[in-house]
Protein backbone atom coordinates (compact mmCIF):
# COMPACT_ATOMS: atom_id res chain seq x y z
CA UNK A 1 0.00 0.00 0.00
CA UNK A 2 1.55 3.44 -0.97
CA UNK A 3 2.31 6.00 1.87
CA UNK A 4 0.04 8.77 1.88
CA UNK A 5 1.91 12.23 0.20
CA UNK A 6 2.69 15.20 2.65
CA UNK A 7 2.85 19.06 1.25
CA UNK A 8 4.22 21.24 3.39
CA UNK A 9 2.87 24.40 2.52
CA UNK A 10 4.36 27.77 3.65
CA UNK A 11 1.91 30.38 2.44
CA UNK A 12 3.19 33.76 2.23
CA UNK A 13 0.13 36.19 3.52
CA UNK A 14 1.65 39.27 4.02
CA UNK A 15 4.72 41.75 2.06
CA UNK A 16 6.76 41.74 4.76
CA UNK A 17 7.76 38.23 4.74
CA UNK A 18 10.89 39.28 2.91
CA UNK A 19 11.74 41.61 5.67
CA UNK A 20 14.61 40.69 7.76
CA UNK A 21 13.96 38.70 11.21
CA UNK A 22 17.40 38.39 12.62
CA UNK A 23 20.11 36.78 10.43
CA UNK A 24 17.59 35.85 7.58
CA UNK A 25 13.83 36.78 6.37
CA UNK A 26 11.13 36.31 7.75
CA UNK A 27 10.29 34.24 4.93
CA UNK A 28 13.75 32.52 5.11
CA UNK A 29 13.24 31.44 8.24
CA UNK A 30 9.43 29.91 8.09
CA UNK A 31 10.77 28.15 5.27
CA UNK A 32 13.13 26.46 6.85
CA UNK A 33 11.11 25.52 9.36
CA UNK A 34 9.19 23.52 6.83
CA UNK A 35 11.97 22.21 5.68
CA UNK A 36 13.51 20.71 8.63
CA UNK A 37 10.01 19.08 10.00
CA UNK A 38 9.63 17.52 6.40
CA UNK A 39 12.90 16.03 7.12
CA UNK A 40 12.48 14.88 10.66
CA UNK A 41 8.94 13.49 9.99
CA UNK A 42 8.62 9.59 8.81
CA UNK A 43 5.51 10.69 6.52
CA UNK A 44 6.73 10.88 2.67
CA UNK A 45 6.47 14.89 2.51
CA UNK A 46 7.69 17.70 0.03
CA UNK A 47 7.98 21.40 0.68
CA UNK A 48 5.86 24.26 -1.56
CA UNK A 49 5.65 27.97 -1.11
CA UNK A 50 2.33 29.68 -2.05
CA UNK A 51 2.82 32.94 -3.23
CA UNK A 52 0.99 35.65 -5.08
CA UNK A 53 2.72 35.78 -9.02
CA UNK A 54 3.76 39.41 -8.95
CA UNK A 55 6.31 38.18 -5.89
CA UNK A 56 6.86 34.61 -7.31
CA UNK A 57 10.19 35.83 -8.97
CA UNK A 58 11.54 36.33 -5.08
CA UNK A 59 11.47 32.83 -4.12
CA UNK A 60 13.42 30.76 -7.09
CA UNK A 61 16.22 30.21 -4.39
CA UNK A 62 14.30 27.92 -2.46
CA UNK A 63 14.26 25.37 -4.91
CA UNK A 64 11.38 24.05 -4.36
CA UNK A 65 7.41 23.52 -5.70
CA UNK A 66 5.89 27.46 -5.95
CA UNK A 67 2.38 27.86 -5.44
CA UNK A 68 1.19 31.12 -8.20
CA UNK A 69 -2.05 31.99 -6.24
CA UNK A 70 -3.47 34.08 -3.92
CA UNK A 71 -2.53 32.76 -0.56
CA UNK A 72 -5.16 34.82 1.55
CA UNK A 73 -7.55 33.52 -0.64
CA UNK A 74 -9.16 30.05 0.47
CA UNK A 75 -10.52 29.58 -3.11
CA UNK A 76 -7.16 30.84 -4.61
CA UNK A 77 -5.07 28.35 -2.31
CA UNK A 78 -7.44 25.79 -3.02
CA UNK A 79 -7.98 25.85 -7.05
CA UNK A 80 -4.28 26.08 -7.01
CA UNK A 81 -3.24 23.05 -4.60
CA UNK A 82 -5.49 21.33 -6.99
CA UNK A 83 -3.84 22.15 -10.07
CA UNK A 84 -0.03 21.11 -8.67
CA UNK A 85 1.76 18.44 -8.46
CA UNK A 86 -0.78 15.44 -6.18
CA UNK A 87 -0.69 14.87 -2.55
CA UNK A 88 -3.12 13.17 -0.18
CA UNK A 89 -2.23 15.60 2.86
CA UNK A 90 -1.63 19.11 3.00
CA UNK A 91 -0.29 21.02 6.09
CA UNK A 92 -0.39 24.95 5.64
CA UNK A 93 2.00 27.18 7.75
CA UNK A 94 1.87 31.25 7.67
CA UNK A 95 5.07 32.66 6.87
CA UNK A 96 4.36 35.28 9.18
CA UNK A 97 4.78 32.32 12.28
CA UNK A 98 8.60 32.45 11.58
CA UNK A 99 9.42 31.10 15.42
CA UNK A 100 6.80 28.51 15.16
CA UNK A 101 8.50 24.98 16.18
CA UNK A 102 8.72 21.96 14.45
CA UNK A 103 7.20 20.20 17.55
CA UNK A 104 3.84 22.06 16.50
CA UNK A 105 3.93 20.86 13.31
CA UNK A 106 4.28 17.04 15.10
CA UNK A 107 1.92 17.84 17.38
CA UNK A 108 -0.82 18.73 14.46
CA UNK A 109 -0.19 15.41 12.29
CA UNK A 110 -0.49 12.93 14.98
CA UNK A 111 -3.79 14.68 15.84
CA UNK A 112 -4.93 13.55 12.00
CA UNK A 113 -5.68 10.25 13.17
CA UNK A 114 -9.29 8.29 12.60
CA UNK A 115 -12.00 10.16 11.24
CA UNK A 116 -10.67 13.51 11.60
CA UNK A 117 -9.78 14.79 8.41
CA UNK A 118 -8.70 18.87 9.70
CA UNK A 119 -6.43 20.27 12.37
CA UNK A 120 -4.95 23.19 13.34
CA UNK A 121 -3.58 24.56 16.55
CA UNK A 122 -5.06 27.14 18.57
CA UNK A 123 -4.62 29.08 22.03
CA UNK A 124 -6.68 30.97 24.56
CA UNK A 125 -6.48 34.47 24.77
CA UNK A 126 -4.36 35.93 27.77
CA UNK A 127 -5.82 39.51 26.98
CA UNK A 128 -8.70 41.52 27.98
CA UNK A 129 -10.92 41.83 24.99
CA UNK A 130 -13.35 44.96 24.17
CA UNK A 131 -15.83 45.69 21.52
CA UNK A 132 -15.15 48.90 19.95
CA UNK A 133 -17.50 50.98 18.72
CA UNK A 134 -16.59 53.35 15.42
CA UNK A 135 -17.01 56.02 17.86
CA UNK A 136 -13.90 54.25 19.78
CA UNK A 137 -16.43 53.58 23.02
CA UNK A 138 -15.97 50.70 24.59
CA UNK A 139 -19.25 48.80 23.89
CA UNK A 140 -18.67 45.13 26.06
CA UNK A 141 -16.04 43.18 27.30
CA UNK A 142 -15.54 39.99 25.18
CA UNK A 143 -15.71 36.33 27.31
CA UNK A 144 -11.85 35.46 26.29
CA UNK A 145 -12.81 32.13 26.95
CA UNK A 146 -15.52 31.80 24.30
CA UNK A 147 -12.90 32.20 21.65
CA UNK A 148 -9.93 30.90 20.48
CA UNK A 149 -6.75 31.93 18.64
CA UNK A 150 -5.76 29.99 15.86
CA UNK A 151 -1.84 29.50 14.68
CA UNK A 152 -0.69 27.33 11.85
CA UNK A 153 -0.09 24.79 10.31
CA UNK A 154 -3.14 24.25 9.25
CA UNK A 155 -3.40 19.90 8.46
CA UNK A 156 -6.18 18.59 5.53
CA UNK A 157 -6.68 15.52 4.04
CA UNK A 158 -6.92 16.24 0.27
CA UNK A 159 -10.55 14.99 0.33
CA UNK A 160 -11.78 16.77 2.73
CA UNK A 161 -10.95 20.55 1.00
CA UNK A 162 -13.98 21.59 -1.03
CA UNK A 163 -12.93 23.10 -4.76
CA UNK A 164 -15.97 24.41 -5.07
CA UNK A 165 -16.23 26.86 -2.31
CA UNK A 166 -15.37 30.26 -2.32
CA UNK A 167 -15.33 31.00 1.56
CA UNK A 168 -13.60 29.65 4.96
CA UNK A 169 -12.10 30.38 8.07
CA UNK A 170 -9.06 27.93 7.44
CA UNK A 171 -6.48 28.18 4.30
CA UNK A 172 -8.90 26.21 2.32
CA UNK A 173 -12.64 25.58 2.18
CA UNK A 174 -13.69 22.46 4.26
CA UNK A 175 -16.53 20.24 2.63
CA UNK A 176 -19.54 20.07 5.08
CA UNK A 177 -19.56 17.77 7.76
CA UNK A 178 -15.65 17.69 7.88
CA UNK A 179 -14.99 16.65 11.35
CA UNK A 180 -11.96 18.80 12.65
CA UNK A 181 -9.38 18.90 15.97
CA UNK A 182 -7.74 21.35 17.41
CA UNK A 183 -4.05 20.79 19.17
CA UNK A 184 -2.12 23.01 21.65
CA UNK A 185 -0.43 25.98 19.79
CA UNK A 186 3.18 27.09 21.58
CA UNK A 187 3.72 30.78 22.65
CA UNK A 188 6.55 31.21 20.01
CA UNK A 189 4.14 30.60 16.96
CA UNK A 190 2.85 34.33 17.55
CA UNK A 191 2.52 36.21 14.21
CA UNK A 192 4.07 38.90 12.64
CA UNK A 193 1.55 41.39 11.22
CA UNK A 194 3.86 44.36 11.09
CA UNK A 195 7.26 45.70 11.68
CA UNK A 196 6.73 46.37 15.36
CA UNK A 197 6.03 42.65 15.63
CA UNK A 198 9.42 41.94 13.91
CA UNK A 199 10.96 44.13 16.65
CA UNK A 200 9.27 42.24 19.47
CA UNK A 201 10.10 38.41 18.07
CA UNK A 202 13.30 40.23 17.61
CA UNK A 203 13.70 40.48 21.09
CA UNK A 204 12.40 37.04 21.70
CA UNK A 205 15.28 35.48 19.87
CA UNK A 206 17.67 37.58 21.63
CA UNK A 207 15.86 36.36 25.00
CA UNK A 208 15.99 32.87 23.81
CA UNK A 209 19.38 32.94 22.76
CA UNK A 210 20.52 34.39 26.13
CA UNK A 211 19.28 31.54 28.20
CA UNK A 212 20.55 28.68 25.65
CA UNK A 213 17.42 27.41 24.25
Amino acid sequence: MRSPLLKVVVAVTLPIAFEKLHKDSILSTSVGLARAFCLETSVRSQLAIAINEEDSHRVAQFSCEVLTCDPNSPKSLAATLGESDSFDLVAIHDSQRPLTRTTQFHRTLEALIGEVDAVRPVSRFTETLKLVTPEQTVKQTIDRNSILRVSTPEIVRYEAIDFKSDRSNWFVPLKAGTKCAKVHADLESLRINSLADSALLESLIFWQQSRGR
